[in-house]
């Protein structure tokens, strides 16, 4: 579920092309879909919670869940708030095409301040959810142009949509500052990702 058409539509056409007739994408905000009450096994959320009103999504994902469930969010680093010089070009390069697109109030100030004042698995608690673990691992990714733009594609502040009929110069813009940083058409990330566990009681 994706509350941009443009990805909801990117895994529409990779189930597909995977023959997975099971896999049914769904254009929605997680504050209106309607499911099933003690439907799902399992639940996850990846880098989007504080995108969403956490007490009223927990609260529903709880109703959604069947005893014994699960509800994992998820969360990693991202390419463009590196120390490598690939990494600080890129973000200058984003920051450069929010301006020049308008989309710079996609981003909220103060986005965090809520999870800082009342935390994440704070709030599942407050909702009736039982904590089941906490984990974090790293990977050395390598990410190709091709993956970076589509990567950028997929946030919410420069999505396919905001883009628009800009995409080809973003993406010729991407390869040209990234070009020189480039490691034999890779970039190389040390990325980061953790996921807390929290469980419907059976």
């Amino acid at each position: 579920m994706d509350r941009e058409p443009d990805m909801v539509q990117v895994v529409r056409a990779k189930a597909e092309a995977q023959g997975a007739e099971d896999v049914r994408p769904v254009v929605s905000d997680a504050e209106i879909l309607d499911a099933e009450p003690d439907y799902f096994d399992l639940v996850v959320i990846g880098n989007a919670l504080h995108r969403l009103n956490r007490e009223l999504v927990a609260g529903k994902i709880l109703g959604w869940l069947k005893p014994g469930g699960h509800l994992a969010l998820c969360w990693s680093s991202v390419p463009f708030a590196g120390e490598e010089d690939w990494q600080r070009a890129l973000a200058s390069l984003l920051e450069k095409w929010q301006v020049a697109l308008g989309a710079k109030s996609r981003i909220p100030a103060g986005w965090d301040l809520p999870r800082q004042r009342r935390p994440d698995l704070e709030v599942l608690a407050a909702a009736g959810f039982e904590v089941a673990g906490h984990h974090e691992f790293a990977v050395e990714h390598h990410w190709g142009l091709p993956e970076l733009a589509g990567f950028i594609r997929s946030t919410s502040f420069l999505p396919a949509s905001v883009l628009g009929d800009q995409a080809a110069a973003f993406d010729a813009d991407l390869a040209a500052c990234l070009g020189p940083y480039s490691d034999g058409g890779a970039f190389t990330e040390n990325a980061s990702f953790v996921y807390d566990l929290a469980r419907k009681p059976a």
